[in-house]
Formats: C-alpha cells, sequence, structure tokens
C-alpha cells in the first residue's frame, strides 16, 4: 500500500525511490538521533502506509514551502514499555500540518507540537508494544519511521486525549505526589489551559491556569507544577477549558491516586 497523506494535502512524490536498505533491522532502543544542519524548517507533510508487517510513517520536510533536500539533526525518544515515539527537530519552526488519525492497527494518530526549547517535536501513538527502525531519505528530505508490532501490551497506559487537550504525564491511574507536574500540548482558545485537581468527594484539591506556547498554528506544550494539599484515596485530574458555548468543561479527565492508596 503506498503511503497516504494524512491531515494535509501533500505536494510531494509519494514513492520512497533510492530508499536505503530496508534490511535494517528493527529495535526497541530508547533514543537515538540523526540527521545534519538546520536548513530544514517545515514540516510539509505526514503520510502513512502500511506494508508486510509493518507500519509507516513519513516526514516530508521543507526549506520554507520548498522540499529540503536532506534531513536536518533530529532526535527520537520512545521510553520502553511506552506506546509514545517522540522525533524532535530542534530547526522546525512552521508545519502544514497538525495532527492526524491513522488507520486501525498499531499506529492510532499523531501531533506536531512546538516544542517548549524551540523547534517542533512529532508524537506517534501506538496502541501494542512496538520495535522500529528509522530510514533518512534526501533530494527530497524525508524521515522515515517504521513500526513493527512485537505482539506485547504496552507497560504504561497511552497519554489521555479529550477535546483540544493531550495530558503526556501523569498517565491514567498514575500515583501522584507533592509536588505534582503536569505536562501536555493543547490548540485549546488564546492558549489558555486549566488544571483541576478534585479528591474523592469531588472537593478542589489544586486549580492552576497555564498557557502553552503555541494555539493558532499548532499545537502548543505547557507543563506546571503544583503543590498538593494533603489527601488520602483516588482523585481525579482534569485539563482542559470551558466551552464557550455552555460553559461545560472539554479537555481530559483521568483517575489517579496516592501512593499510600
Amino acid at each position: 500500500m503506498p503511503e497516504s497523506t494524512v491531515g494535509v494535502a501533500s505536494h510531494i512524490g509519494g514513492d520512497l525511490a533510492g530508499a536505503p536498505d530496508t534490511s535494517i533491522p528493527f529495535r526497541a532502543k530508547s533514543q537515538t538521533g540523526g540527521g545534519s544542519g538546520y536548513d530544514a524548517d517545515t514540516v510539509l507533510a505526514v503520510r502513512y502506509g502500511v506494508h508486510g508487517g509493518y507500519e509507516r510513517a513519513v516526514l516530508d520536510l521543507g526549506t520554507g514551502e520548498e522540499p529540503a533536500g536532506n534531513v536536518p539533526k533530529w532526535t527520537l525518544m520512545s521510553p520502553k514499555g511506552d506506546g509514545l515515539l517522540r522525533v524532535t527537530l530542534p530547526s522546525a519552526s512552521a508545519t502544514y500540518v497538525s495532527d492526524g488519525r491513522f488507520g486501525d492497527g498499531l499506529l492510532k494518530d499523531f501531533h506536531v507540537v512546538r516544542a517548549p526549547e524551540g523547534g517542533m517535536f512529532v508524537d506517534f501513538f501506538a496502541r501494542k508494544a512496538f520495535v522500529y527502525r528509522v530510514l533518512q531519505l534526501e533530494d527530497p528530505g524525508r524521515l522515515v519511521v517504521d513500526f513493527k508490532p512485537t505482539g506485547g501490551e504496552l507497560k504504561v497506559p497511552l497519554p489521555a486525549e479529550g477535546g483540544d487537550t493531550v495530558l503526556v504525564e501523569p498517565r491514567p491511574r498514575a500515583r501522584v505526589s507533592d509536588p505534582l507536574t503536569v505536562s501536555g500540548y493543547s490548540r485549546n482558545f488564546e492558549a489558555a489551559n486549566a488544571i483541576i485537581l478534585t479528591d474523592p468527594d469531588g472537593k478542589i484539591l489544586a486549580h492552576r491556569t497555564v498557557r502553552s506556547n503555541d494555539w493558532s498554528n499548532t499545537w502548543g506544550y505547557f507543563e506546571a507544577t503544583l503543590d498538593l494539599p494533603s489527601f488520602a484515596g483516588r482523585g481525579t485530574l482534569k485539563v482542559g477549558t470551558q466551552s464557550a458555548r455552555d460553559g461545560t468543561f472539554e479537555g481530559v479527565e483521568i483517575p489517579v491516586r496516592t501512593p499510600s492508596f
């Protein structure tokens, strides 16, 4: 199956002519990197295809509106037992695609996020445990990530998604303690994100509003640290915003618990 564009109309050819040797082994390394230079500054498209025994995501990279000649510096993070794989592009400042959903197989969806240190990162979410390999293609510059399922289950839940919010940390059913660090990304109006922790009776234990670093162009990163009062048992963490229509909450709501529970 050829790669199909996810989330944006691509103006780059869909084949992988000139691809390096695909006998490169799949692996489960937690961190890796590659590329050279900082000329490519745009994510032009994200494409997806299903091949024999694996699924492929292709990042089409550009210099402004034109395809880049090569792949810029990049890093990759894939925590063991996690369904998250993150590709960071320090030179990227613009994107033509912000997110998209894949099929019903291994890969679930992706988000293009403005990184807090500058540049952008692309998060891919997988439903099952996987190994991966990375291919770098030139003329035009493309970064290819192949995902192969291992047959195992994830050891931690995926980041929670709801409305225009993705909560990366903490994960659902996580044990939380004081201080609590909350991080993720969103496209909420005017980049405002409300973080609310309630106890088992619904009493608000902590409430803070934090802004993300983008919302109009792509997903913006946010992070906040909350000082927690003492409480025992289960709680609920809500991250999102109020609907402009009727004031109802829109976002992520996950159960959390204290270490003693």
